[in-house]
């Protein structure tokens, strides 16, 4: 909009006087709608969304300024971040600010252009494209001292815990891990939970113990050596999908961010730890 905080504090005053009504309660270092704001609130989306859609009738929709992309710390800082400067180099015109969070995303309040969530894709009234299913194994150092035996000896060993916040019970644990090898004794040894999954990988490469993970975080680790699938047994988990307003996903930008994230998920599913763990996809 091309204007100061403090030029809209001024036209929202003068709204509210035009109205007759407060909109907001002014708070220390924030704003919390009134009753009478509330009411308004669902209009003045409305009517920007109009604007929005009149801006791509008129063909005003260029690939310039600003997409703000939201997504999940994790596949934040190991999938999206280091492919993003081939997104910059194929539209210069176009800058990402990227926010990272594990809470769901508010796209009118944050602005947010559009998501990468990971879900079962339930998502009613929003755009949704399927990204990429997720699962997860257990990983070490190379040099981490295993026993000789199967899964099984894991359970006496120290293992490393992801609880992302949003945790649930049907999300993947090492309980359901060993589960899946008829392995019903529980592990007496998790020496450590985090609530970032880059901790978790940085735990298990400094040698910490056995690490439950994404293979989609672990990818570039797995691929350069510096952690290894000791015993296989990949666990599905849930996929990750690009979601958006229904109007955003009309925006140029966003279509054009679509496609080449889609893309590039084919070229990681091309690779040889996607041919190996993603490639039924």
């Amino acid at each position: 909009m091309c204007v100061t905080p403090t030029a809209i504090s001024h036209q929202v005053k003068t709204l509210e006087s035009q109205l007759g009504v407060k909109l907001f309660h002014r708070l220390t270092r924030s704003l919390r709608l009134t009753t009478e704001g509330a009411i308004y609130a669902p209009f003045v989306q409305q009517a920007f969304g109009k604007l929005v859609e009149g801006s791509i009738a008129l063909g005003l929709d260029d690939l310039e300024g600003e997409l703000v992309v939201s997504t999940t710390r994790s596949f934040a800082n190991t999938w999206l971040s280091p492919r993003l400067p081939k997104f910059k180099k194929a539209n210069p015109d176009l800058s990402v600010r990227l926010y990272s969070s594990d809470d769901p995303v508010d796209f009118q309040r944050l602005q947010i252009d559009v998501a990468i969530r990971y879900g079962f894709g339930d998502y009613p009234d929003l755009h949704s494209a399927w990204v990429l299913d997720d699962c997860v194994a257990a990983v070490c150092a190379p040099d981490f001292p295993l026993p000789s035996k199967g899964p099984e000896a894991l359970v006496d060993q120290p293992l490393i815990s992801y609880e992302w916040g949003g945790f649930t019970d049907v999300d993947p644990d090492w309980n359901g891990w060993l589960s899946t090898f008829g392995i019903t004794s529980k592990p007496s040894n998790i020496v450590a939970t985090y609530s970032d999954e880059q901790m978790c990988l940085q735990a298990a490469l400094d040698g910490h113990g056995v690490a439950l993970v994404s293979l989609i975080a672990a990818a570039r680790n797995i691929e350069d050596g510096s952690l290894v699938v000791p015993f296989g047994g990949p666990m599905k988990n849930k996929s990750y999908y690009l979601v958006c307003p229904k109007l955003n996903a009309e925006r140029k930008k966003v279509r054009v961010f679509q496609d080449w994230l889609l893309d590039e998920v084919d070229i990681f599913r091309d690779s040889p730890i996607g041919r190996r763990y993603f490639g039924d996809g």
